[in-house]
């Protein structure tokens, strides 16, 4: 029944490459500046490869061993009353996650949250704590997150910031036992050095 079960996880995951490759295009990030959604501003001391479309709902999306292993994504600027990150065509019929400039952390949290357990994945909030972001007051969040496909436990964590009533957000997730722990201190650097374009 486990080797079912695994295979399941590993058949769902090679499909999920398969569309990714047809439908977004991949190209390298190099070290040194780049701009994400024109807005945030960052400095990289390594590569990454990015997702052009991002995975399916146009949210910039970063990886180093590849998406259904580890994701760097981007949210910028989302404004009061916009959804954090557009539908993929599978769940039109479901409800859009908005995001309200009113929201305070813990709320953009729970917005997370539920973006991220859409598919039947739980979700446990390990650390949500105050962190200068962006050049400002933010947040950070830490948590960890069982993955429904193929019962993989994951790691995430997240900076956020509401500045002018618009949300920012750099969000990473990988496996708990190998990708996170290897790429969290760059993710980390990356994040703090982050900064918004004038």
């Amino acid at each position: 029944m486990m080797k079912n079960k695994n295979l399941a996880g590993l058949l769902a995951a090679a499909t999920l490459v398969l569309v990714l490759s047809g439908c977004a295009a991949v190209s390298k990030v190099s070290t040194g500046d780049a701009l994400v959604g024109d807005r945030m501003a960052l400095k990289l001391d390594t590569s990454w490869n990015q997702f052009e479309r991002g995975l399916g709902n146009d949210t910039p999306t970063w990886t180093v061993e590849g998406v259904t292993i580890d994701a760097l994504q981007f949210y910028v600027g989302i404004k009061d009353g916009q959804p954090i990150a557009k539908l993929p065509d599978a769940a039109k019929n479901q409800k859009p996650l908005n995001f309200k400039s009113s929201m305070q952390a813990a709320d953009v949290v729970a917005l997370y949250q539920a973006m991220l357990t859409r598919d039947g994945s739980s979700f446990e909030l390990v650390k949500l704590e105050p962190a200068e972001f962006l050049g400002g007051k933010g947040f950070r969040f830490e948590y960890a997150l069982n993955r429904k496909v193929d019962d993989v436990p994951m790691r995430g964590l997240a900076y956020g910031t509401v500045q002018k009533g618009e949300l920012f957000v750099i969000h990473y997730s990988a496996p708990r036992l190998v990708f996170f722990p290897r790429y969290q201190a760059r993710v980390e650097t990356l994040a703090r050095g982050a900064k918004l374009k004038s």
